[in-house]
């Protein structure tokens, strides 16, 4: 069938109109999907910068991390560095000086720092540490029997007489023993360089120990030590190396016990540690050889010394016991008016010991005992002050007429010991016991005097309270006998002194 021209342009219009709606729809949906796809791509940009951010951030966040394990990593080693070097320089610093590690931190130019001796102090400028110290010493003394002077002299005790009558009953006060310390420590590539002086007022009096002036007490001062230490080298003033000064009761009399050893001396001296617990030392010490004569000179000293004295040590120490072997040598001189010489190689030898009780069973606490025995020509090594002939440790008869030539001589050595017991009552409350006794093998030829003791002996008994630290007070008792020389028909005789005392220390 045909279609007119008129009704296909109908029918296409008509469908073209039902067409229309659809056409303008899909474009809006394309549209719509156009943008959706824009919003997908922003976002997924976003996303993307975001995943970006967030990984710097993590990465970051793991740097820091890592660079805080670093540090603490660091640190400790570093620590550990720092505390290997303080154990290092605290080691060295006993055996040389702390002032060597405050060397490799702060400068020491301006500031005062801790020294390496204990209680000093660096000097600014410099890695010497220096300690000030000492003890004020004040006695309080009553004699019945005798003034001896500030030691308890036993051997210079007069026979019954107006002259010992007169000082009988006697108060005095002194604080001359006073002392005044002064201590350097330097380290160096040899260990520690030392020095060490001390200076009391204990020096000589014209007219006598007590001799004083009205309007006040003024004392002679006297050097005490003075001596400097490189390596094992000593040299100076101190006591010397025959005696025991550890194995020694504590007593406040400045004496102590009868005639144990007890002498100063310029020396030079070496010292070799075997180990922590024994040491040996030698020296050559400074020769004094006193002598008496039948002239009835007593303790002069001799205008020859041939030689010094030497000495050697062994000493011992532990927790338990203080242990020491002593040895010295002379050779003991005398030249008479007419230029003839006497000479004697002689010597002696002292053993001494501590014994630490607390060490063998606790409920001794501090409490300890100790002696020492000596014996041979000590002469001058025992005290002067017990007895006119104590340094005399050589007579010499060479006629009461004055013969030209020495007709004999006799070495005059010494016996003796002290012994003694500690005890600790409280922390703050102590007690010494102790005893002593000295004999001399007088020559039969001297003249008799008086001045001579054969023997003296003397006991010593304290109480010491301690309020603090620094401080001690206490009071002793000691009684002693002399024994005159034979001869001179005086019997054994006895005397006492009672004594306060006051030490403080700085």
């Amino acid at each position: 069938m045909r279609v007119s021209k008129h009704a296909l342009f109908v029918c296409s219009a008509i469908a073209l109109a039902a067409a229309m709606p659809h056409a303008a729809k899909a474009d809006q949906i394309s549209q719509l999907q156009a943008q959706i796809n824009a919003l997908s791509a922003k976002l997924a940009a976003i996303q993307a910068n975001q995943a970006q951010v967030e990984r710097k951030e993590q990465l970051r966040a793991l740097a820091m991390r890592e660079r805080a394990a670093a540090m603490a990593t660091r640190q400790k080693h570093d620590e550990t560095l720092i505390a290997a070097r303080n154990a290092v320089l605290a080691t060295m610093s006993q055996k040389e000086s702390p002032t060597r590690a405050q060397q490799e931190g702060l400068p020491n130019n301006q500031y005062v720092t801790m020294g390496a001796l204990p209680g000093s102090f660096v000097i600014p400028g410099t890695n010497t540490s220096i300690h000030i110290g000492g003890f004020i010493n004040f006695q309080a003394e009553y004699s019945p029997t005798q003034n001896f002077g500030p030691k308890f002299s036993i051997g210079n005790l007069l026979p019954p007489s107006p002259a010992r009558r007169a000082s009988a009953g006697d108060f005095q006060f002194q604080s001359k023993v006073s002392r005044l310390i002064v201590q350097t420590s330097t380290p160096s590539d040899l260990g520690p360089i030392t020095t060490n002086f001390a200076l009391d007022f204990y020096g000589f009096v014209a007219g006598g120990d007590y001799n004083q002036a009205l309007q006040n007490n003024s004392y002679s001062a006297r050097i005490v030590f003075a001596y400097g230490t490189i390596g094992p080298l000593t040299l100076g003033m101190l006591n010397s190396n025959f005696l025991d000064a550890t194995d020694t009761p504590e007593t406040f009399d400045n004496g102590g016990p009868a005639g144990i050893p007890a002498e100063r001396t310029e020396q030079i001296r070496l010292t070799f540690p075997f180990n922590k617990a024994s040491i040996v030392s030698i020296a050559a010490e400074s020769p004094q050889s006193g002598y008496q004569d039948t002239r009835d000179n007593i303790e002069v000293p001799s205008v020859t010394e041939p030689m010094p004295d030497f000495s050697a040590r062994y000493q011992y120490t532990s927790k338990l016991l203080h242990f020491q072997l002593g040895a010295v040598v002379r050779d003991v001189a005398y030249t008479d008016g007419y230029g003839d010489r006497v000479s004697h190689i002689t010597g002696a030898g002292l053993v001494g010991t501590t014994l630490n009780l607390g060490a063998i069973n606790k409920g001794f606490g501090q409490d300890n005992i100790g002696a020492q025995l000596w014996s041979g020509a000590i002469g001058r090594y025992i005290p002067d002050d017990f007895g006119g002939n104590v340094a005399s440790v050589l007579a010499v008869d060479n006629g009461v007429t004055g013969t030209p030539l020495t007709i004999a001589s006799k070495v005059q050595d010494d016996q003796g010991f002290t012994a003694w017991v500690q005890h600790f009552w409280t922390a703050k409350l102590r007690s010494t016991v102790a005893i002593g006794y000295n004999h001399l093998n007088l020559a039969g030829f001297l003249p008799v005097d008086t001045a001579n003791a054969i023997a003296t002996k003397t006991a010593h008994i304290n109480l010491i309270y301690r309020p603090v630290p620094s401080v001690d007070l206490g009071i002793e008792g000691m009684i002693g006998q002399k024994q005159f020389q034979r001869g001179t028909n005086v019997p054994p005789k006895n005397a006492d002194r009672f004594e306060f005392g006051g030490i403080w220390h700085f």
